[in-house]
């Protein structure tokens, strides 16, 4: 299916039209195409669990990453195509590059959480985009649960070592993508999907813009914050996330090829998507009422009486202002932003990062990342919050 014999409203079409006045015309095909295309693969898989005997196709799919062999007995053909090119990585994967690319974007925790924000409100600011969140409703009602479970797998996903197949973060992230395809099974059967004003549910490239999110988004908070990123460090941070786009399956003509061509199928993305609706400003507004769970850090006798209180400031000051600087910086036309407070302020810290550094008073890289990645794991752990990224099975029941 091309561009030409999609069926899209008119609106759409006029944004097509107005990227392709931008843009190289392959890179917003690319795009296009990737709205009506999904995950055809671990689809199949889903749907071969679903007619088999309760809870068999989970139990396969534990034994399988558990054993690395996805050629187990009782195995469907779909399961052991969809594990076998993951477990048994084409030539081009890098161990050491993708885990030096974990180590180089853990440099300085803050820019890593204000750009994974940052692509978790992104996918909220469009119209068709959020509409699996919106008819999800976990999102709105469990802005806080959302967040803490994409945490989660970030900080699984992204320690060093951690994506080699076997490993956690491996592990995690092939379960995300059973959440989508869950997710997207759903939507599909629920008879309320809009397939021409919205694309596919859950669709390859809503999928990659997330990836580029956690790829360019800390890459620009690196250079606001004045802290020098090498061409080869940039190179193994893209390969990090590149492997990861693979295991999520994003296919290969959406996947970051260069900074420079995710640069490019980000911003086509931002220009085809339709703009904000009720649901962006419904979903933004739970964030800010909701999105972090800050009573939790206190003795557990505390929330009833202080969550009115804590969960809408803290939210309110930190998403805001997140929201503030990720708008100002992804705005095509805007200067990078920075003389915002916060990006004032974490400059400062960040030079005194960097000096540090360099003289290797924070040791090696790893220890480095060690360090930072643990920032995240910690605030997680003070505010109680939920173990682990959201089950596949619980996808769509809570």
């Amino acid at each position: 299916m091309t561009p030409s014999t999609i069926p899209y409203d008119a609106g759409r079409a006029l944004r097509i039209e107005t990227a392709y006045g931008r843009l190289p015309a392959h890179v917003v095909d690319r795009v296009v195409e990737g709205m009506f295309r999904t995950d055809t693969v671990i689809d199949t898989a889903v749907a071969d669990f679903a007619i088999m005997n309760r809870g068999t196709g989970w139990r396969l799919l534990g034994d399988a990453l558990r054993t690395r062999d996805p050629n187990l007995p009782g195995c469907p053909d779909s399961l052991r195509d969809l594990l076998t090119p993951l477990l048994n990585p084409p030539d081009w994967f890098d161990p050491d590059q993708v885990t030096r690319g974990a180590q180089l974007w853990w440099r300085f925790a803050p820019a890593v959480i204000i750009g994974m924000s940052g692509a978790l409100m992104n996918g909220y600011a469009f119209g068709d985009l959020n509409k699996p969140q919106a008819m999800n409703s976990r999102s709105e009602t469990m802005a806080a649960r959302r967040y803490e479970e994409t945490a989660r797998w970030l900080v699984a996903a992204t320690a060093p070592g951690a994506l080699t197949p076997g490993a956690a973060g491996f592990d995690a992230t092939l379960r995300i993508r059973f959440v989508h395809a869950m997710v997207r099974r759903h939507l599909r059967e629920c008879g309320r999907w809009q397939r021409t004003e919205w694309g596919e549910p859950i669709h390859t490239t809503g999928m990659a813009l997330t990836v580029y999110g956690f790829l360019l988004m800390p890459l620009a908070l690196f250079e606001l914050l004045d802290m020098p990123v090498s061409d080869d460090e940039r190179e193994s941070i893209r390969q990090l996330w590149f492997w990861i786009g693979f295991l999520m399956g994003v296919p290969d003509d959406l996947l970051p090829h260069s900074i420079e061509g995710a640069t490019d199928l980000s911003r086509a993305a931002t220009i085809v998507f339709a703009p904000p609706d009720a649901d962006t400003e419904i979903l933004t507004r739970a964030l800010l009422r909701g999105g972090l769970r800050a009573e939790r850090i206190l003795p557990r006798r505390l929330w009833p009486i202080t969550a009115p209180v804590l969960r809408p400031a803290v939210s309110t000051l930190i998403w805001g202002g997140t929201a503030r600087i990720v708008s100002a910086y992804t705005a095509l036309e805007a200067d990078p932003p920075r003389n915002h407070p916060a990006i004032f302020t974490l400059r400062q810290v960040a030079r005194v990062h960097e000096l540090l550094r360099r003289t290797g008073r924070l040791g090696t890289d790893q220890d480095i990342a060690t360090r930072q990645h643990g920032l995240l794991e910690k605030a997680l752990d003070a505010m109680k919050a939920v173990p682990a990224p959201v089950d596949p099975r619980d996808a769509v029941t809570h």
